[in-house]
């Protein structure tokens, strides 16, 4: 691994192992995926970790059919436009690129809060989660502010070097390549496996 050749062949290796079996996968069909979801949440709610009520649960937690613009921008290259795949979004809060708690988020009892947005492709052969952006953001007396995990859909241009999977810490514009992970995997690093340090002590 001795130059820049060498370290876009390793993600190039990493990222086809990974698509092959770890992400895309079958799970069932995306209406599985948010009861999965569903009891995730409720469980981390009953147990404290999730600071908000199973009403308000069902509330941001919402699956829809994506507009066609969608669909002609996720769909893959190269597949007919005859397919018989039909697409859905799973939706958890609304999407904030801005960061306010203005816009409906869940609320964790350490004082973080997370929304998530997962893009799903499904035929009668399987269902594959196909892109998704979780993003967990920090109280204001925290060292970092922000982590977000994405996963872009195959025509992205960022597949092009092959970082679908990835996550940027606390910053838009620094990208490090993600071991590719499921949603409930992300969802459960979200509710159980942050570790929050203030700045006074990270100093």
């Amino acid at each position: 691994m001795s130059d820049k050749n060498n370290w876009e062949d390793l993600f190039a290796n990493i990222q086809e192992r990974a698509c092959i079996d770890t992400l895309l996968s079958k799970d069932g069909k995306a209406k599985v995926l948010k009861a999965k979801i569903l009891k995730c949440l409720n469980r981390a709610s009953d147990q404290g970790i999730l600071n908000i009520k199973p009403h308000e649960i069902h509330d941001l937690l919402k699956i829809s059919v994506p507009d066609k613009e969608l669909i002609e921008l996720i769909q893959v290259s190269g597949k007919s436009k005859t397919s018989k795949a039909e697409y859905y979004v799973i939706t958890g809060g609304e999407k904030n690129q801005h960061r306010t708690q203005d816009k409906q988020h869940f609320k964790l009892h350490n004082g973080c809060w997370f929304d998530f947005t997962i893009l799903i492709e499904e035929n009668n052969k399987s269902c594959q989660v196909i892109g998704f952006n979780f993003e967990i953001r920090f109280p204001e007396n925290s060292s970092n502010s922000y982590l977000r995990f994405d996963l872009n859909p195959p025509n992205h241009k960022n597949n092009e070097q092959n970082m679908r999977f990835h996550l940027h810490p606390s910053h838009d514009r620094i990208m490090v390549y993600s071991p590719p992970m499921s949603p409930l995997e992300i969802l459960h690093i979200f509710l159980y496996g942050v570790s929050i340090r203030d700045k006074s002590r990270a100093s």
